[in-house]
């Protein structure tokens, strides 16, 4: 067992801004009522999360080795002896993901952009239901991938978090990949960079709409101020004629 490069930094810079994004959108959605023009937030930070999978299912196909979904070790037997072992306190170390932390990201990148769609499509109290189940699926999921994480660090003394900054973890010889490929981890930073900032300045907070990037639809983010006090002033309008016609 020697220290080895594993983790490239395209993988790494998703990784975090994944995890970053997540947190914000949940946050706010757990600590900021539906009403507010804060939780427009939410949804905003969602669709990052969204765009964030896109770049992941790119790395996935043509990313380092550990970073591919070919390599993902999700074999049914495998993963069964992986998992009883997490319980047992036998289960083997791998380089790359295990079959833990393999399910847990499938699982998150689905999740996501099932929770965009639910979100941004409408339909009324039962998409919002289905979006709510989504999110706390999802909840489950994230806290389940940090409990493995920690008891991986308690048992094999495998900083997995540390890894995913470094890079580096001890593995057996081989197990490396040659370069951390810095130019794709820039080109990875600056679409991202470019996405995020055509989204917020796409963002009409007053009408509580957004231009998603290179799609360009008008996404509806909650309850439009403007409209609101459009339909008051109407309504107000309307009571006004409604007293002049009566005085006549």
């Amino acid at each position: 067992m020697k220290t080895t490069l594993i983790w490239d930094l395209p993988i790494r810079l998703f990784h975090w801004a994944f995890a970053a994004s997540l947190t914000a959108s949940l946050g706010f959605a757990l600590v900021v009522d539906d009403d507010s023009p804060l939780f427009q937030l939410h949804m905003l930070f969602g669709l990052v999360a969204a765009f964030l999978v896109g770049v992941r299912v790119v790395l996935g196909l043509v990313g380092s080795r550990h970073a591919r979904f070919a390599n993902f070790p999700l074999r049914p037997a495998e993963t069964a002896r992986y998992l009883l072992g997490v319980f047992t306190g036998g289960a083997r170390t791998y380089a790359g993901n295990n079959p833990g932390s393999a399910l847990a990201a499938l699982a998150m990148f689905a999740l996501v952009p099932l929770l965009t769609l639910t979100g941004v499509a409408g339909g009324g109290e039962s998409s919002e239901d289905v979006h709510g189940v989504l999110a706390y699926i999802l909840l489950g999921v994230i806290g389940a991938h940090l409990l493995g994480l920690a008891l991986h660090a308690i048992r094999h003394r495998d900083n997995v978090a540390a890894a995913m900054i470094t890079g580096r973890k001890d593995s057996p010889a081989g197990d490396g990949i040659a370069s951390a490929h810095p130019v794709w981890g820039g080109v990875v930073f600056a679409a991202v960079v470019a996405w995020v900032t055509a989204l917020f300045a796409g963002h009409d907070a007053g009408a509580a709409t957004v231009k998603v990037p290179l799609i360009g639809a008008i996404v509806q983010l909650g309850e439009c101020e403007d409209g609101e006090h459009e339909r008051r002033g109407g309504a107000d309008r309307g009571e006004h004629r409604d007293h002049d016609d009566d005085d006549d």
